[in-house]
C-alpha cells in the first residue's frame, strides 16, 4: 500500500465518525425503556441503567479510535497538500483530543464522576468546529459548504451561550436534543473536512 493510499484510508476513518456516533445511538436506544432523544443525553445509553451499556461504550471507544486515526490523516494529508502548518497542527490536535475524550467517556461511563473528562478535552471540542470550519471555508470552494459551516458555527455558539447561562433559556427538558444538535455541529464537520482533504490530495496528483 502506498503512503497516499494509507493517508486516504486514515481520512476515511474521519468520514466514518458521525455515522458511527449517531448509528450506535440509534441501535442502543430502542432497548432502553423510556429513552427519549429529546430529554436524555447520549451518555445515558452507556450508563448502569442501560441494557446495552457495554455495546454503547465499546462503540464510543471505537469512535474515539477512529478519530485518533483521522487526526493522523489530517496531519499527513495536510503536509502533502500545503495546508498551513499551524492550521494543520491545530486541526490534528483537536481531532486527536476529541478522540481521547470519546475513549475516556467510554472507559468511565455514567454515573462515574470522571465521565466528563478533563476541561482540556472540552476546550478542544469547542475549538474543533472553528478549526475544521476554517479549513472547509478555504478548501471547500462551494457556496453551499460555506453556508453549512456558517450555520453550524452559529448554532454551536448559541448552544454554548445557553449552556454557559449567558442566554437565559431553560433547556432542562431538552438536554438530549441540545446535545445532539451540538454534536451535529462537530462530528459531521470532521467527515466533511476529511473528505475535502482526501479530494485535494487526489487532485494534486493530476
Amino acid at each position: 500500500m502506498t503512503k497516499l493510499r494509507l493517508i486516504s484510508l486514515f481520512l476515511k476513518a474521519g468520514i466514518a465518525v458521525p455515522f458511527f456516533y449517531f448509528g450506535i445511538q440509534l441501535i442502543a436506544a430502542p432497548f432502553f425503556p423510556g429513552y427519549s432523544f429529546i430529554r436524555n443525553v447520549a451518555s445515558e445509553l452507556g450508563s448502569d441503567r442501560s441494557p446495552l451499556a457495554s455495546f454503547f461504550n465499546v462503540g464510543i471507544f471505537v469512535q474515539g479510535v477512529l478519530m485518533l486515526i483521522a487526526a493522523c490523516g489530517f496531519w499527513l494529508g495536510s503536509r502533502r497538500t500545503g495546508v498551513p502548518w499551524g492550521l494543520a497542527a491545530l486541526i490534528s490536535a483537536a481531532v486527536f483530543m476529541g478522540g481521547l475524550q470519546s475513549m475516556w467517556a467510554a472507559h468511565f461511563p455514567m454515573p462515574d464522576p470522571r465521565h466528563g473528562g478533563h476541561p482540556l478535552f472540552l476546550a478542544f471540542m469547542i475549538a474543533m468546529p472553528f478549526l475544521l470550519g476554517t479549513f472547509i471555508w478555504k478548501y471547500g470552494r462551494t457556496k453551499a459548504l460555506r453556508t453549512y459551516v456558517a450555520a453550524a458555527l452559529l448554532v454551536m455558539a448559541a448552544i454554548v451561550l445557553v449552556n454557559s447561562g449567558v442566554l437565559k433559556i431553560d433547556a432542562s427538558q431538552v438536554e438530549g436534543l441540545k446535545q445532539r444538535v451540538l454534536t451535529l455541529t462537530i462530528f459531521p464537520l470532521v467527515a466533511v473536512a476529511a473528505r475535502i482533504l482526501d479530494r485535494v490530495m487526489q487532485e494534486n496528483l493530476e
